[in-house]
């Protein structure tokens, strides 16, 4: 692409290892899954209600990971946590390639969307302050494009793999885990946050050094709203991304071949988004582009609720494919545009994709038990999820009024010693 011949070699490789970490976190552990439940409820490795919590284990892991992210970067440094979530996701593959009981696939499962919340909350802002602010966003776009080609591999190469073996299904995943890793090892950019040399005290022996004090600050209220906005799309894509295949093929009754060929489209269209909603956003403002992209959404999500036109069906398995993805570039560059420390912006990157994974979490749960009370409920998931995105677009159309009128938190500003 012309625009990336622009950055420097260093940077381009930063951006293939953080591709590399999308792919792996959400691309393959969360959404090659799917491609994986009819195998193991047709070879019986378990009943179809114990593969959807699994499923629903992986959602309720990356809420776990995108909370302690942080915690662990701070502990770890930001290289070294990815390169051990990498890990991690890769052994949960290769843990699973043989039947077992559900209570040994179920931790295996959290570890893999762990794993994908570490990923997700860490490796763009340790690769963003590498590349010019001009580029942030088509940056941003080619990390979290990723995610769509995790989809795209589990619709292809997938099903190729199980037409061997459902356990060589998990080592072929596994595998490609274990080459995008090392592909990526050694490209993550060193942690930028050195340790301070200590002052030299040897000249003044009798002055009582004093603890070191650090402010840490609560998010300011306007990130809440960001946090909000990320957390109703969050919620406005679930029934796409859990239910759409099945709900083609079985609730609309278009057959398993449309079913799969919705679930491909998707892919694409999240392989497509990123890129372009992050140089949109680049152009024009993350804020601006993410109303525009919400005031489609909120049509394309409610389609397959209004009727079984085949071709809408597709469109709109692109449209909310391209934004599955796209959402997470947009959100994050928005953030850069609102805050300028690096580290109150890792924070709130951080608190909002939590805001996100509860929002996802939750409703798939909630979603999934409307799913099951029959083809009516089914329908009304996507009008719940149009009602959604219809909100998010307005908070964030809003924004602009709705931060002049707000005010810091009560105590934003805590003083804690450093132990």
């Amino acid at each position: 692409m012309p625009s990336a011949s622009r950055l420097s070699s260093d940077t381009r490789l930063y951006i293939w290892a953080g591709f590399c970490t999308s792919l792996i976190g959400v691309g393959l552990s969360r959404f090659a899954y799917s491609a994986l439940i009819p195998a193991m409820i047709h070879q019986q490795w378990f009943l179809a209600g114990s593969v959807a919590y699994l499923g629903a284990a992986n959602l309720a892991g990356y809420l776990l990971g995108a909370s302690c992210a942080r915690l662990a970067a701070a502990k770890l440094g930001n290289r070294s946590a990815l390169r051990l979530a990498m890990l991690v996701a890769a052994i949960s593959f290769f843990a699973c390639w043989q039947p077992a009981s559900f209570w040994w696939f179920f931790p295996w499962r959290i570890l893999s969307g762990l794993s994908g919340g570490f990923l997700i909350v860490l490796a763009a802002p340790t690769i963003l302050p590498s590349v010019p602010v001009a580029k942030r966003g088509f940056a941003m776009g080619l990390i979290f494009s990723g995610v769509g080609t995790g989809i795209i591999i589990s619709g292809t190469l997938v099903p190729i793999l199980l037409a061997h073996d459902l356990g060589w299904a998990w080592i072929g995943l596994g595998g490609i885990c274990v080459v995008l890793m090392m592909s990526s090892w050694f490209l993550l950019p060193a942690d930028t946050s050195a340790h301070k040399t200590a002052p030299d005290t040897a000249s003044t022996p009798y002055k009582v050094p004093q603890k070191p004090v650090k402010t840490r600050k609560l998010p300011h209220m306007t990130v809440w709203v960001v946090g909000l906005v990320y957390a109703l799309v969050a919620i406005s894509l679930v029934p796409h991304m859990v239910f759409l295949v099945d709900y083609t093929s079985r609730i609309l009754a278009l057959g398993d071949g449309f079913g799969s060929m919705c679930w491909t489209i998707f892919g694409i269209g999240a392989l497509c988004g990123p890129v372009t909603l992050g140089k949109l956003g680049d152009r024009f403002g993350f804020r601006v582009t993410l109303t525009g992209m919400l005031l489609v959404d909120m049509v394309m999500t409610v389609i397959p609720a209004r009727g079984e036109n085949p071709v809408l069906l597709l469109v709109s398995a692109f449209v909310v494919g391209a934004t599955v993805p796209g959402v997470v570039s947009l959100i994050l560059g928005w953030i850069h545009e609102l805050i300028d420390d690096a580290d109150d912006r890792h924070q709130a990157w951080s608190f909002t994709t939590t805001l996100f994974s509860i929002g996802q979490a939750a409703f798939a749960y909630i979603f999934a038990w409307v799913f099951s009370q029959g083809p009516t409920q089914a329908h009304q998931i996507y009008i719940l999820a149009g009602f959604a995105a219809a909100a998010a677009m307005i908070l964030t159309f809003c924004f602009p009024a709705i931060q002049r009128r707000m005010s810091p938190l009560p105590g934003q500003d805590i003083k804690t010693a450093v132990e």
